[in-house]
């Protein structure tokens, strides 16, 4: 009794507001939209054109961030020897403030593409077309595959 009533409740609702609904199942169709109400998806090759655009948006995002983790080891690693200048702030420190705050913004700037990108994904994937997760699941696999090693042996 109590299910009907919240059902009922839930349907009074949302009535009127059909934009508002989003069903909250995995479903496999070639028919989609892709995180636009102008996107949508009719034929086989628009379908193809996103699955290969949203695997390239997971290599990319890897990238991005393997890219980052690069930087920050590369800063650790110059802060180590005497005769450079360390990037990020280690000890004794000879750049300028000006140096640091350039070096800080890059890296801040590329954070922010980062988790850009990821929320990009996160919503590809909140559409719950199994096509759409498998390739966002496969793009970051592929990215970590070909970028990740860096990062995985501290290399």
């Amino acid at each position: 009794r109590l299910l009907l009533l919240l059902k009922q409740w839930y349907q009074r609702r949302v009535r009127g507001r059909p934009e508002q609904q989003h069903d909250m199942y995995f479903y496999a169709s070639k028919k989609s939209t892709l995180l636009f109400k102008s996107w949508d998806i009719h034929s086989n090759t628009e379908f193809w054109l996103a699955l290969i655009g949203i695997i390239a948006l997971g290599v990319v995002y890897e990238m991005v961030k393997s890219f980052r983790s690069c930087l920050l080891v590369e800063a650790g690693a110059n802060a180590r020897l005497a005769e450079n200048k360390p990037i990020l702030d280690t000890g004794v420190d000879s750049r300028s403030c000006f140096e640091k705050f350039c070096v800080h913004s890059v890296l801040t700037i590329i954070y922010v593409v980062e988790m850009f990108i990821m929320f990009i994904l996160m919503v590809i994937f909140m559409t719950y077309n199994i096509y759409f997760c498998l390739s966002v699941l496969l793009g970051v696999g592929l990215g970590y595959f070909f970028f990740g090693s860096g990062r995985a042996y501290g290399n």
